[in-house]
Formats: C-alpha cells, structure tokens, sequence
C-alpha cells in the first residue's frame, strides 16, 4: 500500500464516484424499484419468453423459437451462446448496475478512458465523459428501449482509445483493449453501430499512415497493422457463436432481397441489400445537424407536447373550431417538422452548444495529428446523415460503400459527430489549460469565436427563411384551399398557429444556445487574459455544459418514463382471450388483430408472450416470410387459405374476443398433387386462390424433391408427436407413397429431415411451408435444427475467448512488474 501513488490514483476515484453519483440522482426511479416504459424492451420480453421458458425447463437455450412469424432462429432473439468473455468485460465496466444507470456510467468510463490515452487531464476528461454520455440522443433511445444500441455507443470511445493505445506504442495493453473492446461492441449485435466506429477508425487510420510514412517509421506502422489486425480479429472471432449464423442468416433476410423483387423494405435479390428508399427512411433535412447545437430548431420530437398546452397557438385553434375537425388535426398533430417527418422521432441528438463551441475552437487550436482527420470525419457523416436529402453523393455511398446498403435510418450515423465533437472539446479545453504563452492564444481564439458568430449569423438567417411546415402539412393546406371557408378558414388558423409554436421552440433555444456559449467564451477569454484561474474555469465550464444537456434530456427522458414494477407487468397479464385460448394444449398459432393488422406483424411480439403467433417483432425477418405478409396476411380476411395452412388457429378480435377458425389444417396434412411454377413470383400468385387442404404450390425447381402422388390415400394420417423448437416429430402411416406439407416456415440453413432416423430431402412449397415426399408404412418423421455454423462458430468463440483472457493477463502481468521495478 506503501508504494501507492494516491495522488495519482484519487482523481480516477472521484471520477468513478461522480459518474456513479450523476447516474444514480439522473435514473433515480429506478432506485425505487420502478421500471421504464420502453416499447421495443417489452417486445423482446414478448418474444424471448418461450425461449426463457425452454431453457429454464431443458437447461439450455434453443437455437430455434416457435413464438413469432410461424418460427424463426431463436439465435436472433437469444442466443445459446459461450461467448461469455464481452459480457463479463461489460458487466465489469458498467459496475454491475441495474439499467439504465449501466448506460449512462458505462458510457463515462468509455470516454474518461479515450480522454486519458489522448493525454487529456483526469478533470477534463470527467467534464468530456458527463456530455458525451448525456448528449440527448442517449436518453431518447434508452426510453424507446434500444439497449444493445446504447451499449454500443457506450462502448465506442473505448474501442478508439485502444486503438490510440496501439498508436501511442503501449503494444500489450492495446491489443489486449482492442481485443476486449472489439469484443464488446459485436457481442451487442447492432452491426450499424460497430460500422460507425470503423469509418472513426479508418479516419484516424488515414492519418496515422499519412503521419508514419512522412516520418519514415515504417516498423511502428507495420507493429500496429498487424497488432490491430490481430486484435480486432480475436474480438470479433470470440464472438464467432453468434456472428456465423447471424451472417449466414441475414442473406435470407429482407436485408439480403426479396425473391420478388423490390417491394416495400426489400430488395431483390441480384441487389443483396435494402432498396433506396427504404435505406434513406430516417434522413436528416439538410440544415437538421445543427439541432446538435440548438435543440428544438425542428421542433423536438414527434410526439410530445413541446410547448405548454397553454401557451400553445395551435392547441387554442383547436379548442376554438368545431369538435370533430379539431379531433381529426389533433391525432396528426406533430411540433416536429424536420427530415424525419413521415415516420417521426423520439427527440433531438442534441450535443451540447458549449461542446460544440469548444469543438470550434478545438478545430482551430488543436494540434493538425487530430484537427483534420476528425474534422473530415465529421463532414463525411452529417453528409451522410442528410440520406435521402442528398441523393446524389449518397447513392454512391450506398452503391459503393462495403456493406453500407444493409443499414438504414441515416439520421444514426450523427453519433460518430457526437463522439468526436466530444473529443475535440476536450483537446481544445486541455490545449488551453496546457499552454504556458496564454497569449499565443489570442488571435486563434478570436478567430474560433468569428467561426462560431458566423454559425450563430447563419441560423438566424434560417430562422427567418423557414416556413415551419412539413410536406404533409403542405399537402393537407392544398387539398382544404378549395374547401368551405368553414373547413378552409379554422383549418389555416391552426397551422398558422403550428408555425408560431415551432418559431417560437426554435428561437427559445437560439437564445438559450447564445447564453450558454456567451457564458463558455466569456469564461475561457477571462482565463487567456490571466483573469481565472483554471480550477474556476473548469468549474464554470463543467457545471454549465453539464446543465445545458442535462435540462433538454430532462424533457426526454425523466420520472414520468418510469412506472411501477407492477403497472409495467401489467401489459403481459393474460388477458379473457388469451385465457381462453390457453385452456388450448394443443400446438397452435394464433393473429392477434387487438391493435390492427399492421402492428400485428410490425409490433406484436408481446402476443408471443402467451402464445404462438404468426405476427411479431424484428428488424431482421425472414425475406420469405416477410413477402408473405406483403402479398398476402396484409390482405386479412381475404387470405384465409394463407391463414389456414399457417396453422392459424384462433383469431383476436379488436374487442378482445377469440374466435376459432375451423379451417386451421393442423401441424400437418396430406396432399393430392402439387402444382408447379416457374417462379416464385407465381408461387405467391397462385396464392391467392389455392386450396392448401388438396395442393401444394412449389417452384418447377424442386421437381427432383417433391411429385405428384401416384393414388391419393384418403386414410393415410400424419400427426405431430412432439415439438421441442430445435427437434419437432411427426408419426406417418400411409398405404402409398404421399405428399405431406408440414405447418412449418422452410429456411434450410440448418433444418435437416430424417425419416425413421436417415436423412431425407424436403423442399420449399406455399412460398414459406415445408414438403417431403412420405415413403408408404408406419414412420417417424423428424426435423433437427442442425446449423454448422453454429457449431464452428461454438469451436472458434471457445480458443479465441482464451487468447482474449490470456492477453489481458499478460498486459495486467507486466504493468504490475513495470511499476514495481519503477518502484525499487
């Protein structure tokens, strides 16, 4: 204990105790034992629940779930795993606490650890770790519950601060962190994140090699090739389990194409990636990256009340025009007005203006080894965030770009500027609180605060110009000017009054903006001046920056967003149809049109919380399936022969009725021919019409697999002995060779039939079912979901995790050893 250097250290625990603090006063709720509201956590407990209850039964998770869209991978739900090795590193860097406090202290470790390998002093970086991990975006996605998201924008600055490990030559720990943090930011799954941070990396890559070859150190170069190289390959391989089958399944996926060509959110095949328009859904307008700085410039969000009830212009068109029209603008009514206007959003990525401001003057102050490459960076990524508003730089992107095309929601990639923005304030406030000559500072920071007036003249300018409406808005004004003046005259006034309020938000936080950055340069022009002393400075700074954020996510996120552990449960108590249909032990599916068919299929995974649903929730469904719901289930109650041969055995009406559909065919049956098509686009045409009791429809390819059988046996039974998600068994007793459909969705990447334990092929019929021919006498039929790649990615997670902990042994090894020998 002797040889402690406590000095040294109590900087870093004051940190940790003030991230800890901050957290914990910020998620008080959660304290109290209450839990958030959030939509897309409680469609996962919807939808994981099946899978919890197999593996609390057999002791092991499946690799295939029943509950959603007729069955789909369970590994992309959650998955039966062993790489144990990110979650423990994760768990160890958040503290163990309960969400979302882990959000929030995990994102400060992260930067505080970026700030320190850039040489950032430890107060500094406390000040650069509160914004980034309060910037308003994270609030806002942790309230709509995109967890794995959050955690990989926590871990981002942690993965660049051990690559600039490498750089700076500490070789051990760099590989061993970059190795970790890789690991980390896979395991979490949200590939759009983990491919942000790579464009970060290979602009400061850039930079490094340019900086390198001019100095002539090729061996330093070649060093952090191959150690970055190698060590983001043993992170991402330690994640091998899960990424192989993830991989192998997302070419079947709507983000792999569609077989019948473009249509809706697919693209077709031969173009293996997201159609245009979808891929730009969620584009940033133009000018919409300034609400980095200026929070409410477009509005806000989607759907809170942005303005007070009272004070609102719009609220009083309504009340004063009559009832029903006031009740039809009303339900439409949106503050928010920007890019994103036909699909809405939760809130603004507001950064910080002080963070921004102190960004500005990094660009100008900070040494050319950041300055360029992180402001090119920065560039590149709001450009990219316009999206569809900028088609024609960002259809290259899109074209050309690896792996860009199965991405969408443009508007995203703003975190890559919030982390660096958050990374040049800290560069710009130690560049100043470093320099000895405080007068070398002067003209360059006199020319930071024109840079930043120039921004402040520019959106006063936008100010005026705007007019406040969307297209939508536009539109409804059109189609009401040739109206009554009774329609014609309320309906003007409640837009002109929509447009003052949207005004009025974005010139509060102008002014609001201008008074923060007012107190900002006014502080660090004192202290050029010999006027402050620089703990007074980083006061001021610290305390006003943290209370510029911390007030817009207060209007995002705050107590009313958490609700009582039992008024949250609430929403998975069965209801009188679900104890209806539970009374059912049979294997059965079920349409929940409670909420309407469309949240059925794109927001009904909490239905699979008590049953078997052909509907669901996931970003990532089948691209079969998908089409299904597309050509077919949209078109609900006109699609019964779709319905029946999904097994769809009870229907919930929208007044919480359960009705039984007779025509439910079972788990399987026989049929008396198959008819075959050119394609799949006639597959699903023939759709429309068939009768799945007597016919299956299959694509002329699969010829060799299923035929027409010779006598149709009409005694001939098939029934289902067992289903247990990865091995389902049916028992067949026929006089004849016959054609049996299984109920079951067809994805052959792992799906292998047996009949009386020997292999036997199947094949695709009904666009999305299963169908094998069944040789004549009494068999067991069986289906195992055997995916290889599973297996592989089970051997490669296992020695890479090893070489993971062993590295991270090593560098802890000798950074002890060092400071001992630093000691005697």
């Amino acid at each position: 204990m002797k040889n402690i250097n406590w000095q040294k250290i109590y900087p870093h625990i004051i940190a940790i105790v003030i991230f800890l603090v901050v957290a914990a006063l910020y998620c008080k709720p959660a304290l109290q034992g209450k839990v958030m509201q959030q939509h897309d956590l409680a469609q996962w407990v919807g939808m994981s629940k099946g899978m919890i209850d197999y593996t609390d039964s057999v002791g092991h998770a499946p690799l295939w779930t029943n509950s959603m869209f007729s069955g789909m991978p369970g590994y992309m739900i959650a998955g039966y795993s062993n790489n144990i090795v990110p979650g423990y590193f994760i768990i160890i860097l958040s503290a163990g606490l309960p969400q979302p406090l882990d959000f929030f202290f995990l994102a400060c470790i992260c930067f505080y650890f970026l700030a320190l390998v850039l040489g950032i002093r430890p107060w500094i970086g406390i000040i650069g770790a509160l914004m980034y991990a309060y910037a308003t975006y994270n609030p806002i996605i942790i309230t709509v519950g995109h967890v794995t998201k959050m955690y990989s924008i926590a871990l981002m600055p942690g993965f660049i601060g051990s690559l600039l490990l490498l750089i700076n030559r500490k070789y051990l720990w760099g590989t061993a962190l970059t190795a970790l943090f890789t690991s980390a930011l896979v395991v979490e799954n949200h590939y759009q994140i983990v491919y942000y941070a790579i464009i970060i990396a290979a602009f400061m890559a850039v930079a490094f090699i340019i900086k390198t070859i001019r100095e002539k150190d090729y061996k330093h170069l070649a060093i952090v090739t191959v150690t970055v190289l190698l060590a983001a390959g043993i992170g991402i391989a330690t994640n091998a389990v899960m990424m192989l089958p993830n991989y192998e399944y997302s070419k079947e996926t709507i983000r792999g194409g569609s077989q019948l060509g473009v249509s809706g959110d697919t693209a077709s095949k031969g173009t293996s990636g997201l159609n245009e328009d979808y891929a730009f859904s969620y584009s940033f307008a133009i000018s919409e990256p300034f609400v980095m700085m200026v929070p409410r410039m477009f509005g806000g969000s989607s759907g809170r009340p942005e303005v007070e009830q009272d004070k609102s212009k719009a609220i009083a068109a309504l009340q004063s025009m009559p009832q029903e029209l006031g009740q039809q603008l009303a339900r439409n009514m949106s503050y928010y007005w920007g890019g994103i206007e036909s699909v809405g959003t939760a809130g603004p990525p507001y950064v910080g203006v002080i963070v921004c401001f102190l960004a500005i003057v990094g660009f100008v102050i900070v040494d050319r080894k950041y300055r360029w490459w992180i402001l090119a960076c920065c560039i590149l990524t709001i450009i990219m965030s316009w999206g569809g508003y900028f088609k024609d730089v960002n259809r290259l992107f899109l074209e050309y770009l690896p792996m860009y095309n199965k991405f969408r929601a443009p508007s995203m990639i703003i975190v890559v500027p919030t982390l660096l923005l958050g990374m040049m304030a800290v560069l710009a406030l130690e560049k100043i609180m470093s320099t000895s000559n405080l007068s070398a500072l002067v003209q360059p920071y006199k020319k930071a605060l024109l840079i930043n007036g120039g921004i402040f003249v520019l959106l006063i300018m936008l100010y005026i110009s705007f007019d406040y409406l969307t297209n939508n808005d536009r539109d409804l004004l059109k189609q009401v000017s040739s109206m009554d003046d009774q329609i014609k005259t309320p309906v003007k006034e409640f837009f002109t009054g929509l447009q003052e309020d949207r005004k009025g938000l974005f010139l509060g936080d102008l002014l609001r903006s201008l008074f923060f950055i007012i107190i900002a340069a006014v502080t660090l022009w004192l202290y050029i001046k010999n006027k402050l002393k620089p703990a007074i400075v980083l006061t001021l700074i610290g305390v006003f920056s943290f209370i510029d954020v911390i007030a817009i996510d207060t209007k995002y996120m705050n107590a009313d967003d958490f609700e009582a552990k039992e008024d949250y449960d609430s929403q998975f108590v069965p209801t009188a149809a679900d104890n209806q249909i539970l009374q059912d032990k049979s294997f059965y599916r079920v349409l929940d049109l409670r909420r309407g068919i469309s949240s059925a299929f794109n927001s009904g995974a909490i239905t699979a919380y008590f049953h078997k649903t052909i509907g669901g929730y996931h970003p990532a469904k089948l691209s079969i399936y998908q089409d299904l719901i597309d050509s077919q289930l949209y078109k609900f109650p006109n699609c019964l022969p779709v319905i029946n041969m999904l097994n769809t055995k009870y229907v919930i009406t929208q007044n919480d009725q359960a009705q039984q559909n007779p025509g439910a065919l079972g788990n399987a049956w026989f049929v008396k021919s198959v008819q075959f098509e050119p394609d799949a686009k006639a597959v699903m045409k023939a759709l429309d019409t068939f009768e799945p009791q007597t016919v299956a429809i299959a694509e002329k390819s699969v010829g060799n697999v299923l035929k027409n059988p010779g006598v149709f046996d009409s005694a001939a039974t098939i029934t289902l002995l067992a289903n247990h998600n990865d091995t389902v068994t049916y028992k067949a007793k026929t006089s004849s060779e016959q054609l049996a459909v299984f109920s079951e969705v067809y994805y052959d990447k792992g799906w292998n039939a047996y009949i009386d334990g020997k292999p036997a092929p199947y094949a695709k019929a009904n666009y999305v079912l299963r169908a094998m021919m069944i040789p004549a006498g009494e068999h067991t039929i069986e289906y195992r979901f055997e995916p290889a790649s599973h297996k592989t990615g089970w051997t490669i997670t296992s020695v890479t995790s090893v070489i993971v902990v062993v590295l991270t042994l090593l560098a802890v090894f000798f950074e002890v050893r060092r400071k001992r020998n630093i000691a005697k």
